[in-house]
């Protein structure tokens, strides 16, 4: 059965709530896609919002010059992190060679490229993990002991600060779907400024229960976390602001709305055209992960992971970041890394992708050859787009603390058992947040809904096999929609 939604602009979307059998109707908001409906617009995520491509940073510096040797014998790790520091802006490139790296290598400012010859030609070979070189430990959120690596840390971090403070208040409520705000004093925002809208989570935990769409289930144990979103002002005029895209949310005086300034440190740098290499060794288990981790984006803004292949890792790629794009990552693992687990066959590690605390990132053309307990993960993230990848069992993983409007689209899951199957921690609330999209989602066998609570009835299914949709993309038709105005 094929699903024909000819224009997304003008369409029935088809939404289906986790405890009600699959039957198409119409959409919250009626027929026509509009802003702050129960469908939203996604093209927004990805290095400068999609409105303008990757670029090919020119090579500046060589990093045996620097004295790296790639032979997978000597330690290379202090010499590329000389090319990095003596690199005022373009590609460090790495010529074919296997480079043995023993400890962090970073990016902490705009416009460096860290560069190989191709993920088959240029190796960083890692043959301790992060818990043996930094040994540290950590809990989770229901107190049991974990690897101080479960969760985040790279080997190569690209790492900056959104110098965040305070502009203004904003008065009076903006609806989800809003392009205007009244603030108390507009002095400090000017036109083409990009800006934090931030509202905060009240003691009775309004804010979650919102993102949750009123349905959050139990959520007596969690933080009380903040939500916001970047937004680019097109226009102020007296103590009125408005942005060139739609609220996510409202902002009621009992969040404490605001404005905050948004000027990132790092930007326009990524790591490209290599493959991250580590031991042949079982993997340890859940919470006891050797550290293992390859790249962590961490405050910064139009940055990229792109062309990488990461092999026996623990923790593939983790975003704490907004606006970047992770394009073509392909995970793999040795035969008998993999340790036998009740959900996943010959799991190989803890995260292949992690978005948490994160907004507006693209996630495309990846490829899932390993198996790991959390696959593509959301956690306190919005706007995210995962799109156009595939996985050998993929799970589309929502890890609780309200991930709302995030979109997952046009995605093979492969054998197609634990598309649902997600993590989180007690009384943080359902899986799944508010306006979650799957838009054609397949696998070899039927996918049916998630399962009872798990999340609220404003998520979006759209195209589960054996239905496909037109376009197969959300993301690609928004863009193209959004760029041809």
């Amino acid at each position: 059965m094929k699903l024909l939604l000819p224009s997304f602009l003008c369409a029935a979307v088809v939404a289906f709530a986790a405890s009600e059998t699959i039957v198409p109707r119409e959409s919250a908001s009626g027929e026509e896609w509009i802003a702050g409906g129960q469908l939203q617009d996604f093209s927004f995520a990805g290095y400068h919002r999609g409105e303008k491509p990757i670029p090919n940073m020119p090579q500046t510096s060589n990093a045996k010059d620097f004295g790296a040797v790639g032979d997978g014998v000597a330690d290379d790790t202090k010499s590329i992190q000389a090319a990095i520091n003596a690199t005022r802006s373009g590609a460090v490139f790495l010529p074919p060679g296997r480079y043995l790296i023993s400890d962090y290598l970073k990016i902490n400012k705009s416009g460096v490229v860290l560069r190989g010859a191709g993920p088959e030609k240029s190796v960083l070979w890692f043959p301790r993990g992060l818990s043996e070189i930094h040994p540290k430990n950590s809990n989770t959120s229901t107190g049991e002991a974990a690897s101080g690596y479960s969760f985040n840390g790279g080997f190569i971090t690209l790492e900056g600060n959104y110098h965040s403070q305070r502009i203004a208040g904003i008065v009076g409520t903006a609806g989800r779907g809003d392009y205007e705000v009244n603030v108390d004093d507009a002095e400090g925002i000017s036109v083409g400024q990009s800006v934090l809208v931030v509202v905060h989570e009240a003691r009775d935990r309004s804010l979650a229960s919102y993102l949750y769409s009123g349905d959050p289930g139990d959520i007596s144990g969690g933080k009380r976390l903040d939500t916001s979103m970047v937004m680019k002002v097109i226009d102020v005029s007296g103590t009125r602001v408005r942005f060139d895209r739609a609220l996510r949310f409202e902002t009621r005086a009992d969040w404490k709305p605001e404005i905050r300034s948004f000027d990132p440190t790092v930007t326009d740098s990524g790591v490209e055209g290599l493959r991250f290499e580590f031991p042949n060794i079982p993997y340890a288990g859940h919470f006891k992960e050797a550290g293992a981790n390859a790249i962590e984006l961490r405050d910064v803004h139009h940055c990229w992971v792109r062309n990488v292949r990461i092999h026996n890792g623990d923790l593939g790629i983790n975003v704490v970041a907004n606006g970047n794009t992770i394009s073509g990552i392909t995970f793999t693992a040795d035969p008998g890394r993999g340790i036998a687990d009740a959900e996943v066959r010959e799991c190989t590690g803890h995260h292949a992708i992690q978005c948490k605390d994160a907004q507006d990132n693209l996630v495309t053309n990846f490829d899932v050859q390993a198996s790991y307990f959390h696959d593509l993960a959301v956690e306190h993230a919005s706007g995210n787009v995962f799109t156009n990848g595939r996985g050998t069992d993929l799970n589309l993983d929502h890890h609780k603390d309200t991930p709302h409007d995030n979109l997952f689209s046009n995605i093979d899951c492969g054998r197609g058992k634990r598309v649902w199957s997600s993590g989180g921690g007690q009384r943080i609330g359902r899986h799944c947040a508010g306006w979650g999209t799957f838009w054609n989602i397949r696998a070899s066998r039927p996918i049916e809904p998630p399962p009872k609570n798990w999340g609220p009835t404003t998520m979006n299914f759209i195209g589960l096999a054996p239905v496909s949709v037109e376009p197969p993309d959300l993301h690609a038709a928004q863009l193209k929609s959004r760029n041809s105005k």
